[in-house]
Formats: C-alpha cells, sequence, structure tokens
C-alpha cells in the first residue's frame, strides 16, 4: 500500500522525520534552504486547508485527469527539479521567513489540522481529489523535500 499521510504509521513517520531536522541539515539538491523548504510544504498544507486562496488551475491539464494523478502520485516518483504552483513558490514570492524551530512547528501544527478535516480544497496542479489522493501527495511532497535535507 502505497505510504498517505492519513496512514498513522506514515504520519508518524513523517513528523519523526519534520523534528529531526535542525540548523546544520545540509541540503541534497535544489534552491530552497532548510527554512524555504519548511515554509514551501506549509504552503501546500495550508491550500489544502483553504488557509491559502485558490487562484485557480496551473500546470498541464493532464495532472487533473484521474490516470494524469495516478501517475503522479502512486507509480512514478517524484522527480528533483519539478515546477511547483506559483503561491507555493518560496522562491518567487518573497515570503519572510521565521526560524528553523518556529517553521518547524508550525508545519507540525497544519498536519494536525490536515488530520481531521473532512475535505480538502483543490489543489492548483491536481484539482480537486479524495482526501486519500491528497493523504499521498501531501506524504510523497513532505518524503520528497525531508530527503533533500540530510541531517
Amino acid at each position: 500500500m502505497a505510504a498517505n499521510i492519513f496512514n498513522q504509521k506514515d504520519y508518524t513517520d513523517i513528523k519523526n522525520r519534520i523534528n529531526q531536522l535542525h540548523t546544520q541539515s545540509q541540503r541534497q539538491w535544489g534552491k530552497m534552504s532548510l527554512d524555504q523548504m519548511l515554509e514551501h510544504c506549509s504552503i501546500q498544507l495550508r491550500v489544502g486547508l483553504g488557509i491559502v486562496p485558490e487562484t485557480g488551475y496551473e500546470g498541464s491539464s493532464i495532472y487533473r485527469t484521474t490516470i494524469g494523478r495516478w501517475i503522479l502520485l502512486y507509480a512514478l516518483p517524484w522527480p528533483k527539479g519539478t515546477n511547483t504552483p506559483s503561491q507555493m513558490n518560496i522562491l518567487n514570492n518573497g515570503s519572510s521567513l521565521p526560524d528553523i524551530q518556529h517553521s518547524k512547528q508550525i508545519l507540525l501544527e497544519l498536519l494536525e489540522k490536515v488530520q481531521v478535516i473532512p475535505r480538502l480544497k483543490p489543489h492548483p496542479f491536481f484539482g480537486n481529489m479524495e482526501k486519500k489522493d491528497w493523504g499521498r501527495l501531501i506524504w510523497k511532497h513532505l518524503d520528497h523535500h525531508l530527503r533533500q535535507f540530510k541531517n
């Protein structure tokens, strides 16, 4: 079964990995710093929770088809350097960033909120999704970025 943030074991594993991050965690690829990555991941959750308002769909329409979504969420590994929705692009939006510990705390609090919300809002690339697909997306996105930084 594919890992999913709504599976208690997967959720606990992701929380533990977030908690293990520290100021000395080294970036393995990409352009974001650790604090930027944490904010980027938090924005994804804010989008799903509806805290960040919808701005319409972006990216290829294939992402919003059942088969396209399945391929990207379940069949293929997440490639390095992929595009990101504009509202989640921390490098372009100029957001001010809190410190690492505060960023981790915010991300963990948002993860808790995602656990209890009945339905998440549409994603800018993937559109409306069942909660299980959102759970897979969140897990896959967090796993990708947690592998980006080595403890």
